[in-house]
């Protein structure tokens, strides 16, 4: 996440697409959880290695929105927060959708 100063100079899509970014590695980031999660049935040694990188991503989610809020950016946050609700409800309305094909 850009500092403060890197905020202040973008403009607000420039800010959005910041967010967007972030969400999208966060999604990322997910997927490479439950992999090692799913991993772990074969080698027990990645059970570790998937509380540690949970626990990393949820306090580094929890640092940034401090940060956005003292930033002053805390409305155009949670405005990508809200396209964000919206992404994933589309994933796992997908989602729901084939696992009812799959019946």
């Amino acid at each position: 996440m850009p500092r403060q100063e890197e905020l202040d100079k973008m403009d607000f899509h420039e800010r959005m697409n910041v967010f967007r970014r972030y969400f999208a590695f966060s999604r990322y980031s997910r997927l490479i959880i439950q992999q090692s999660l799913i991993i772990s049935a074969l080698d027990a040694s990645y059970i570790s290695k998937v509380k540690e990188v949970e626990n990393a991503q949820k306090k580094e989610f929890f640092d940034i929105f401090k940060k956005i809020k003292s930033y002053g950016y805390l409305d155009d946050f949670l405005i990508a927060v809200k396209e964000e609700i919206q992404a994933l409800q589309k994933i796992t309305d997908a989602y729901e959708k084939r696992m009812n094909l799959l019946k």
